[in-house]
């Protein structure tokens, strides 16, 4: 082998340590927590999120560069949020919902009825459906926690119509469509599937 055929290679293999000492500083950032260095937290996600894939990480010095399919990065905001119509500032005391909402109904009184697929409101075990007070706190005395999606609400007077994927609702049966009491979530008497 000639030395100019030994050149190729030589670069391509200092090309691939250079690459790995990159990647040396970045390396615990990419390896997942072990069950046994990491316990499971209630407290909010602190760190920023992005709106798309993240494809490349580098840390030089204390920044942390990254690249990918994203056009905006920052806190998580959860899956409802207040913003203030005139100059589109969001209201960050309202409570984080943890998953899809589908269904929004104001309560008449400053709060909201929301519904969705999710499983905690401000940090509150809330399957699926849950009331947000005027003072922006989850109402504790409000769980129905239908077993699926709600997707559609109306409220008429004190009773809340709920509608969706679900089959039991606050404990009953009733197929994809209930009315329950607005303050306690209990279940009326209605259930079109029985007249």
């Amino acid at each position: 082998m000639t030395r100019r055929s030994q050149l190729p290679r030589a670069r391509s293999a200092l090309s691939r340590l250079a690459l790995l000492l990159l990647l040396l500083p970045v390396l615990p950032l990419l390896h997942p927590a072990t069950p046994s260095t990491a316990a499971p937290s209630d407290a909010p996600a602190t760190t920023w999120v992005t709106n798309g894939p993240v494809n490349a990480v580098l840390r030089s010095g204390t920044t942390v560069y990254l690249g990918g399919e994203f056009t905006q990065i920052g806190p998580p905001t959860g899956s409802f949020v207040a913003l203030d119509p005139t100059s589109g500032t969001r209201d960050a005391s309202w409570p984080t919902v943890n998953g899809p909402v589908f269904a929004l109904v104001s309560d008449g009184s400053g709060g909201w009825f929301v519904g969705g697929s999710f499983t905690k409101v401000g940090g509150l075990p809330r399957t699926n459906l849950a009331h947000i007070k005027s003072d922006k706190t989850v109402d504790p005395a409000f769980a129905p926690n239908p077993n699926s999606s709600v997707r559609a609400l109306a409220l008429s007077g004190a009773t809340l119509y709920v509608g969706g994927d679900f089959t039991e609702i606050g404990g009953q049966t009733r197929n994809r469509i209930a009315a329950i009491d607005s303050t306690s979530g209990n279940p009326t008497s209605w259930d079109p599937q029985r007249q």
